[in-house]
């Protein structure tokens, strides 16, 4: 054989393994980006799991901010509606009092204060708690108590009047205020709404 045959030989085999280092090659480079591509694909999950909690996370502290701000304002409503009804109930109360004690007694008068008291006590008991709506309750009978005993002239003079106010309802209304002042001032304290 002549050079140039061996040249054409040389040549011959060079083909097929050129075509194989190529598909050697191509394979390498196929893995390498199938390689990547998965690499890619699992960052890409692992990004959108890590999204999607932070989103989640978020969402619940945004529900507990927005549950605790209804709370707060529930709770703000709910010591200004008890307000309202132990002021409502205190002023008809003082006027009861003044009536019993007006030197120009009035049973009619008396008894007016008595009917707006008996709206008031209601009140209480709708915004509560139990021990504040408890002794107003007491306060009340107490009254009805001293409303029949005027009624039924028991009570002609004022210093009968005054006494009986004294033993029977100023003990009583000194113990409302201090639980009146407890609920007002405490009122995560009293968390009920009207039992």
């Amino acid at each position: 054989m002549n050079l140039s045959g061996i040249a054409a030989l040389l040549a011959l085999v060079g083909i097929p393994a050129s075509v194989l280092i190529a598909r050697w090659q191509m394979r390498t480079t196929l893995k390498q980006a199938e390689l990547a591509h998965r690499t890619a694909l699992e960052a890409a999950e692992a990004s959108r799991r890590s999204t999607l909690e932070l989103a989640e996370a978020n969402h619940r502290n945004a529900l507990e901010a927005a549950r605790d701000n209804v709370e707060a304002e529930r709770m703000r409503w709910e010591v200004e509606a008890r307000r309202a009804a132990y002021s409502l109930f205190q002023s008809t109360l003082s006027r009861f009092r003044r009536a019993l004690f007006s030197a120009n007694f009035d049973s009619d008068e008396v008894r007016r204060a008595f009917d707006e008291m008996h709206d008031g006590i209601h009140e209480v008991d709708e915004v509560g708690p139990r021990e504040v709506a408890a002794i107003a309750g007491t306060i009340f009978g107490r009254c009805r108590g001293l409303l029949m005993e005027v009624s039924f002239h028991r009570l002609p003079s004022l210093e009968e009047r005054i006494e009986a106010w004294q033993t029977e309802v100023k003990p009583l209304r000194t113990e409302l205020d201090e639980a009146i002042q407890g609920v007002i001032t405490g009122p995560w304290h009293h968390r009920e709404i009207s039992d």
